[in-house]
């Protein structure tokens, strides 16, 4: 089923699949090229690791370790691109690495090459995780308001350089952009406050300055001509 979506979706923008129930037999199938594919395996030492500082104990953490054994094995089996994960990497340092083994498709495009195309393409993607959220909350068994879940998303600040993550609960997000808090302008000069809040309503610094300004005396300007 999720090869049946993939194939539906349309070839532009770019589009990055992942999780766990992409089968690596897509790539012996043809499905998926192999330049184009890649499986993230942590070594067993390093999945007992993070789940143990994640505390997932007991029956759960057999099951991530029982699925981990399934997708080496399967990804072995069926000669699918294998990238090892065992911690002796940054977070960064492996997403460098993944970058480089797709640089050829990845330089293809198309590519989002202006700041407004940019923003757009961040602003989907966190929709997108929203959307996760809010369908999770559909299920019989799920209990909450999903829309004061709090999640990372992207900041949408457009700038390429840009890696910041702003975690806001999932109702907020529609309201505008979402901005990390010290995100630079592409510019370098200071980035100027806003007056209002995500709820587009002023802040209380702004409202306050108005209302001085608003209650201060003023004069009546007289204007004489020259000469007089």
């Amino acid at each position: 089923m999720v090869i049946d979506d993939l194939r539906a979706l349309p070839t532009s923008p770019l589009v990055v699949a992942e999780g766990s129930t992409l089968p690596p037999s897509a790539v012996a199938d043809g499905i998926a090229e192999r330049s184009r594919a890649i499986w993230l395996i942590p070594s067993a030492e390093f999945q007992r690791a993070q789940l143990a500082a994640r505390k997932t104990t007991g029956g759960h953490a057999h099951l991530y370790l029982l699925l981990g054994e399934i997708i080496e094995r399967e990804a072995r089996e069926d000669s699918a691109p294998i990238l090892g994960v065992d911690g002796s990497r940054r977070i960064a340092e492996t997403a460098d690495a993944v970058e480089r083994l797709f640089g050829d498709a990845l330089a293809e495009g198309p590519c989002a090459h202006t700041r407004p195309e940019r923003k757009a393409l961040l602003h989907e993607t966190n929709e997108a995780t929203a959307a996760q959220v809010r369908d999770y909350y559909t299920r019989p068994w799920a209990e909450g308001n999903p829309e004061a879940v709090i999640r990372e998303f992207v900041c949408e600040c457009g700038d390429p350089a840009c890696i910041a993550d702003v975690r806001l609960p999932v109702g907020e997000l529609g309201a505008g952009p979402a901005l990390a808090p010290d995100y630079q302008r592409l510019d370098g000069a200071p980035r100027r406050p806003l007056p209002f809040n995500r709820q587009l309503r002023p802040k209380l610094a702004h409202e306050a300055l108005r209302s001085a300004l608003e209650k201060a005396p003023r004069r009546n300007l007289i204007w004489e001509p020259p000469g007089c």
